[in-house]
């Protein structure tokens, strides 16, 4: 009878009913008070997951209380999906809205190939890359580059002074010294239509003009004529459209070309470049490369028509 009566009491103090007991409570027979006791106040977790979280105010004792909680908060985490992380980012060159630029110094052996002439006075001239430190007086050549975005200005600034006392005078005189001071402007602008900033590849489509200024001298020695002595210069411009594109073969080296044609002022110019170069670090690097400019101007009695090719070298700088 004293058992049956302290089952009646425990059923009686738990809302949950008998079904909602522990299996230890609910066969309460065999079971002494103290342990009874023991599990009211540790509930087991089928209890915890058989009391619904709406009754969770009704259940009684701070123990039972809180193990509810818990559970249902438990329960609300478990269905609330977690938020996606950010992606990160990889990027690493800088942002295209920010201007870039570069400078590059550079040295172009080139040889001289071809006719000069003022009034009715031409020799022809047929200098080597090899003989340019005989003839070369003065030089000075760069290239300026500014890019923002897909957008590039291009300027290639070049002087050469050279005094060539070999070229061939002709029939009726023993020999001539040409001096050529030549300067050529060339800004461009264009556009980037391929790029791969994470390769080191890209293609840009260019278009500008070739502003030339050039002085020529011829000292004719005497021969059959006597020695004589003519000067003129010119100034032109031409339009000059054109490529270039940059592949990378590895992080350190890399393959570049250039070429465009035009004219306007002379009757036709082109140039040709193509070279590679190696990556010292993120800043500067290492060019190398062989050139090719040519021009033909014939107005006016003046005649230049010259080809200017050999290698060339130079230190590009970024910032």
């Amino acid at each position: 009878m004293l058992a049956t009566a302290n089952a009646v009491s425990i059923t009686a103090q738990t809302p949950a009913g008998a079904d909602n007991l522990p299996t230890s409570v609910a066969a309460g027979a065999g079971s002494t008070r103290g342990a009874e006791n023991d599990a009211a106040k540790k509930p087991s977790a089928a209890r915890v997951e058989l009391i619904a979280p709406d009754r969770t105010t009704e259940a009684k004792g701070d123990g039972e209380s809180n193990t509810v909680a818990i559970a249902h908060s438990e329960s609300h985490a478990a269905e609330t999906p977690a938020e996606p992380a950010a992606p990160k980012s990889t990027q690493s060159n800088p942002p295209d809205d920010e201007w870039q630029f570069q400078f590059t110094p550079y040295f172009w052996l080139a040889g001289l190939h071809g006719t000069a002439g003022i009034g009715n006075r031409t020799t022809q001239v047929d200098e080597s890359f090899g003989d340019v430190w005989d003839v070369l007086n003065f030089a000075f050549m760069g290239v300026f580059e500014a890019r923002k975005g897909k957008f590039i200005s291009l300027t290639d600034l070049e002087y050469v002074n050279v005094n060539d006392k070999k070229a061939t005078p002709g029939p009726l005189f023993s020999d001539v010294d040409a001096k050529f001071k030549m300067f050529i402007f060339s800004p461009e602008v264009g556009y980037r239509v391929l790029d791969h900033p994470d390769k080191g590849d890209y293609i840009d489509v260019v278009g500008g003009v070739r502003i030339w200024h050039l002085n020529t001298e011829l000292d004719f020695g005497a021969g059959i004529l006597p020695a004589t002595t003519v000067e003129g210069s010119r100034n032109w411009v031409d339009a000059v459209g054109g490529v270039r594109g940059k592949v990378a073969v590895s992080e350190k080296v890399f393959l570049n070309g250039y070429f465009d044609l035009g004219g306007g002022g002379s009757k036709f110019t082109y140039q040709i470049y193509g070279g590679g170069g190696y990556n010292l670090n993120k800043k500067v690097a290492l060019l190398f490369g062989y050139r090719v400019l040519n021009v033909n101007y014939d107005k006016n009695n003046f005649l230049y028509d010259m080809n200017q090719r050999g290698p060339i070298v130079g230190v590009g700088f970024k910032f």
